[in-house]
């Protein structure tokens, strides 16, 4: 890859230029087919504009190759997968769209398509579709990754899989930060069964180089702005690390050429001295202000999706008192900064933000103005629109005016950060300490937020001094316990939410601090955690205490809502039912039952003082009871309120899926082992397939938690559909159960060792009754070597791999393959009759343990 590509024809990232179709449509997402095209010739004062100077598109300082980052691109574009996905990121001006510029035009030259996916929910112009499939080689640019709607992002991987004719297919990641995004992007991929490279980072310029690099950028901005005669002198300072950003150094290239040719000294704040040179040719213009005020619409918002969404912006913002005079003011923008769309945004991105924080900090009136129109109600702002302007404030927060309108909006308006979790991982780094900590405190919702608001918790808690009272602490450590429970960090929670119950405890009958509720509230998620980490009768003794606590105050202080007292010993009765239930043995499960009625009984006093409050608690409450009846052996009366509390969660999951998910696919699951239970297999097929397919959302945004509860679930559905002899159907779970299964491996210890050796087992055979011994032979040989790691350890385990053993000697001898399928059988005959006493040992029909606790996830357990 050592074209230069300079001066000719290039793939253009991001802007919207020649001859762009479409290549693949859906409602979130489109794939843009691009062709190679020369910049666009400007008026020559445009092109004289430090926005124009340092724009990567307009490719004005020659493209000096990052050779190994390259080679490195290289080698995973020409590798053997058929799908890759690679995420390349760093901070903004490091030259990641540079480089993927030179990368794609690259790719068309060696014969590739190149696309760029563009998230729907953000301004679109109105494209034709494309005409003929692309190369069977296809390059798919996703710039501003870390800004999709995640959802959006998962579904267009999931579709360009097999885009067009592509057989091979590249999807390029372009993201400021890499570890957010690709912390959750890594286990989606594998759960996808999508190869992927390592997340790379662009390094800069070597300090060797720079002096070289300098001198380039500087010739070629004294022939952009034609003075060629004009060399300012390599800053002395050219080691500072900061000029390893190519950005950095071209921006000071750009100002010491702009300064000698007008005899000015080299200016110290070299960000501030370009701009003012960009504002002067606004400050031509006969309304200035207004200028000014697009170009920071522009750059949050723009580019506009049509005439009429600018228009009405424009108005929106005040910038314009009526559609006349907003058309006016975008023909004089579109003057300034010349582009196929309305309300270009200032480039580079990083020069557009310095604007920002310059102009915010001088104008106190333009940060009221700008918090009110994303916080107001009737704008024309769609929710990408004001995603998209939070992320670009984020960016921009190394400003003090920025970060000042930042916390406006999210203190009076937190669901605005809450509106996906690129804005809230974006934002919470900057919000000040008192309002994070008010935003981390409110009520958890939906599970598409757990990583942003554990971050967020973490830096609370960091944020915290050393020293701080009592009470502070308390709370920095229940929300962060509380987050890295949400998360199914079980063993960190764990430890955390153990020290808070601790110094609560120490503080109990404190005058002031001293709370018996909040207490309680703590032992709660501690037994949680307690039981999770497999502290079984630990977590009985938690909640055992919470229980205790509250009964000795049942008198409520005047000034506490008596509600919330009954409400907590609810939810304490119902996660004591959960600890009993799942200590060793049946004795705790009659207890564990009578505890369950009496929170339904609290709960239904409070649901009939306020059923909006408490209606779904209750139904929670009912469907933990039912679970109860049919592991005490009474699966009639489990079914029956079991199908109540399902019909009851399918209705509210229709007012507000996020908020029922979790208890609805714990429902289902249950429901569907009753049914199974009374002969009603076909019925249960359905109720454990409707719980897999929430589950399966759940596990895409917390994996920790939600795996192993999918791979229950899937446990029990391929042994339902193997009683109704429905081979093929139970080949696709098992299929699904195993990669699920290597999933929760990579990611840790497992709950459970033995099911993937069982999976894997049951696979095989099913392959082999379908008659396909040629895919049986792998899972099966797989089965055994599991089977006998897990026999050294437990000989209850030498039964099923016996049986393993003789299913892969019949595979071995039906393929031929003699000699194998003799050793497997004498081995098996060898193991059968070492341990001709041991018990054989089968799969067992497992309840949804983790979906147990009531709390997690759900309002009353907050």
């Amino acid at each position: 890859m050592d074209r230069s590509w300079i001066g000719g024809h290039n793939i253009q990232i991001g802007d919207v230029t020649g001859h762009v179709t479409i290549l693949l449509e859906r409602p979130s997402f489109r794939l843009e087919l691009l062709r190679p095209v020369a910049s666009p010739e400007l008026p020559a004062k445009a092109r004289h504009q430090p926005s124009y100077l340092l724009h990567p598109g307009n490719q004005v300082v020659p493209y000096r190759q990052p050779v190994a980052d390259l080679k490195t691109l290289a080698d995973w574009r020409d590798g053997g997968e058929a799908f890759s996905v690679l995420l390349l990121h760093g901070p903004g001006g490091q030259g990641k769209t540079r480089t993927a510029q030179h990368f794609a035009s690259c790719a068309v030259a060696d014969g590739w398509s190149v696309a760029q996916a563009r998230d729907l929910s953000t301004a679109a112009p109105a494209l034709s579709p494309a005409e003929g499939a692309p190369a069977e080689r296809l390059l798919i640019v996703v710039d501003y990754a870390e800004r999709w709607r995640y959802p959006s992002l998962l579904a267009m991987l999931e579709s360009t899989r097999g885009a067009g004719r592509a057989r091979v297919v590249r999807v390029l990641l372009l993201a400021r930060s890499g570890t957010p995004l690709w912390d959750r992007l890594e286990a989606e991929l594998d759960g996808l069964d999508m190869a992927y490279a390592p997340p790379m980072s662009l390094g800069g310029f070597a300090a060797a180089s720079r002096a070289a690099c300098f001198a380039e950028a500087r010739a070629a901005f004294a022939r952009a702005l034609d003075v060629p005669e004009v060399s300012p002198p390599v800053p002395s300072d050219l080691a500072d690390p900061v000029y390893a950003s190519p950005l950095t150094l071209h921006m000071a290239a750009l100002a010491g050429v702009v300064a000698a040719s007008q005899n000015e000294a080299r200016p110290a704040d070299i960000s501030r001295y370009l701009l003012l040179h960009e504002r002067r040719r606004w400050n031509a213009s006969a309304a200035a202000g207004t200028v000014r005020t697009l170009v920071v619409l522009a750059t949050l918002f723009g580019p506009a999706r049509t005439r009429e969404s600018a228009r009405a912006l424009l108005l929106a913002a005040g910038a314009a008192d009526g559609p006349a005079e907003a058309d006016r003011a975008l023909t004089a923008h579109r003057a300034l900064y010349p582009s196929d769309r309305h309300l270009a945004p200032l480039r580079p991105d990083r020069f557009a933000e310095d604007f920002l924080g310059w102009h915010l900090g001088r104008d106190q009136d333009a940060r009221e103005d700008l918090a009110a129109l994303l916080t107001g109600d009737g704008t024309p702002l769609q929710d990408g629109d004001i995603r998209q302007a939070l992320i670009v404030l984020a960016n921009a927060a190394r400003h003090e005016p920025v970060r000042d309108l930042l916390d406006t909006v999210v203190t009076r308006r937190a669901d605005l950060a809450e509106s996906s979790p690129a804005v809230l991982l974006a934002v919470a780094e900057h919000l000040p300490l008192g309002t994070a900590l008010a935003f981390a405190r409110r009520p958890i919702k939906g599970v598409e937020l757990s990583y942003a608001r554990l971050r967020l918790a973490q830096r609370v808690a960091e944020a915290v001094p050393d020293g701080a009272p009592p009470d502070i602490d308390i709370m920095r450590l229940w929300l962060l316990g509380r987050e890295l429970l949400e998360y199914g960090e079980y063993a960190q929670a764990a430890d955390v939410l153990g020290r808070a119950v601790r110094q609560a405890r120490a503080y109990r009958d404190h005058p002031e601090i001293g709370d018996p509720a909040e207490l309680a509230e703590l032992l709660n998620l501690y037994a949680q955690t307690l039981a999770f980490s497999g502290r079984e009768q630990q977590s009985v003794h938690a909640t055992t205490e919470a229980v205790e606590l509250l009964r000795e105050q049942p008198a409520v202080p005047s000034d506490v809502d008596p509600s919330r007292h009954k409400e907590l010993l609810a939810r304490s009765l119902a996660n004591h039912a959960n600890a009993l239930a799942e200590t060793a043995g049946t004795g705790n499960l009659p207890k564990a039952l009578a505890a369950a009625e009496e929170a339904i009984a609290l709960y239904r006093e409070l649901a009939a003082e306020d059923s909006d409050a408490y209606g779904g608690a209750l139904v929670r409450a009912e469907e933990r009871v039912a679970r109860l009846l049919h592991e005490v052996g009474r699966p009639e009366e489990a079914l029956q309120v079991g199908l109540r509390a399902a019909d009851m969660l399918r209705r509210l999951s229709a007012e507000d899926p996020e908020e029922h998910r979790e208890a609805y696919g714990n429902t289902l699951h249950n429901l569907g082992l009753s049914l199974k239970a009374t002969g009603q297999s076909e019925q249960a097929v359905r109720a454990l397939s409707e719980a897999a397919d929430h589950y399966r959302y759940l596990a895409q945004h917390i994996p920790l938690r939600f795996l192993d509860r999918l791979a229950g679930c899937l446990l029990s559905l391929s042994e339902v559909l193997e009683g109704l002899g429905r081979v093929g159907e139970r080949v696709r779970v098992l299929r699904e159960l195993v990669a699920v299964e290597r999933q929760m491996r990579e990611r840790g210890p497992v709950p459970d060792e033995r099911r993937l050796a069982v999976t894997m087992f049951c696979l095989g055979q099913q392959l082999a009754i379908q008659g396909d011994d040629e895919h049986a032979v792998a899972p099966l040989t797989e089965a055994t070597e599991l089977l006998r790691s897990l026999a050294e350890r437990n000989p209850g385990s030498v039964p099923v791999l016996s049986e393993a053993l003789i299913r892969l000697g019949s595979v071995q001898s039906a393929l031929g393959d003699r000699t194998a399928a003799e050793a497997a059988e004498r081995e098996a005959v060898a193991l059968y009759l070492k341990h001709d006493d041991a018990s054989e040992e089968g799969t067992s029909e497992g309840r949804v343990t983790p979906g147990r606790w009531n709390g997690v996830g759900d309002p009353e357990g907050q």
